[in-house]
């Protein structure tokens, strides 16, 4: 069984091999490459050279196709920043105001980096074909594109003087995540990823009102237009929104180290696959092998070889961690000892 047929085995609730093992890796492929990130932010073929070298380093069943999270904004007039070796550097908002930002287009995909990642997505799937799982990050749900276009705390403001307005707003972004959606597919990609993290921090009943519909209607239109599934990731203590979260539609929503991995299956409730959780700091960064071994049998456990759990770490592991923690992931779905618990 192949890395691709295993990822697609975990999201449709089929019995396979193993576990399939999917680590958000970004800036840590920069370590195993030794490319810089300006380079790999802004060159098809080095990104593309990048993932393969994390790929070969790490035996992943899926690559990650992603570099920050301003290519929305930057593609819509925002002013980013490309330092030589860190990430890339949000200098100026796509909008000052809440009124600017909705006379803004909604996105042009051949504006910005955005063809960095739709040319590296062909580029993988040229390479991969069918045995590696390509999973293409489109960048930002509608609720956090919005709050990049205008700022999150700006933005956060008007959702409370201006909620007409950020409605507007949340038009433009859902029909320009859409559109970064079909280009990905059209490049190649085998599924979509964005993230919702700017969510997370406003109430229930203000991401039911101003994140869910949105979400929920890009997952939908893209699996329709597309027929990708969609994964759906929100970083921090997500507990206030994780029926809503499954409630959006995605295939897969990804869960960060502070929900409790067994909370996420038992709300999932077999709706959608889950994708998580093993600690970006206190294992990858800070742990040993064993750290890392330890938390994903323990993540295993819960689902066994049955469908339901892509193995991943809770968020993007940290670029400077040992290479021996990230390895001990996949080791850790090679080593688990079916059948268990």
């Amino acid at each position: 069984m192949n890395g691709y047929q295993r990822v697609m085995k975990a999201l449709r609730f089929e019995p396979a091999d193993r576990v399939a093992v999917v680590p958000e890796l970004i800036q840590h492929n920069l370590d195993v490459a030794g490319v810089p990130h300006s380079v790999f932010s802004s060159d098809p073929a080095a990104m593309s050279r990048v993932i393969l070298a994390g790929l070969k380093a790490y035996e992943t069943d899926a690559v990650y196709v992603s570099s920050d999270n301003y290519l929305i904004v930057e593609a819509m007039g925002g002013v980013v920043k490309l330092p030589f070796d860190d990430p890339p550097v949000l200098l100026h908002t796509a909008a000052d105001t809440i009124e600017d930002a909705v006379r803004l287009e909604p996105l042009d995909v051949g504006k910005g980096r955005i063809r960095v990642i739709l040319e590296a997505t062909r580029m993988l799937r040229g390479e991969l074909k069918d045995e590696i799982f390509v999973k293409t990050c489109i960048d930002s749900a509608p609720y956090s594109a919005a709050a990049a276009l205008l700022g999150p705390q700006e933005f956060m403001i008007n959702l409370f003087d201006e909620p007409e307005l950020c409605h507007e707003l949340l038009e433009i972004c859902l029909e320009s995540v859409v559109r970064y959606g079909l280009a990905a597919a059209e490049a190649g990609a085998h599924g979509l990823a964005f993230g919702d993290s700017a969510a997370v921090l406003i109430s229930r009943d203000m991401y039911t009102e101003f994140a869910l519909p949105y979400a929920s209607r890009a997952i939908r239109t893209l699996k329709e237009k597309t027929g990708l599934p969609v994964f759906y990731h929100v970083c921090g203590n997500s507990r206030h929104i994780l029926d809503l979260m499954v409630a959006t539609g995605a295939d897969c929503i990804e869960i960060d180290s502070l929900v409790p991995m067994a909370l996420a299956k038992e709300t999932a409730g077999g709706k959608c696959a889950v994708e998580g959780n093993v600690s970006t700091i206190e294992a990858f960064y800070e742990g040993t092998p064993e750290d890392v071994r330890r938390e994903a049998f323990s993540i295993i456990d819960l689902f066994g070889r049955n469908g339901g759990l892509i193995l991943s770490s809770a968020c993007e592991i940290p670029r400077h961690s040992k290479k021996e923690n990230v390895r001990a992931l996949t080791d850790a779905a090679l080593q688990y000892p079916y059948p268990r618990g």
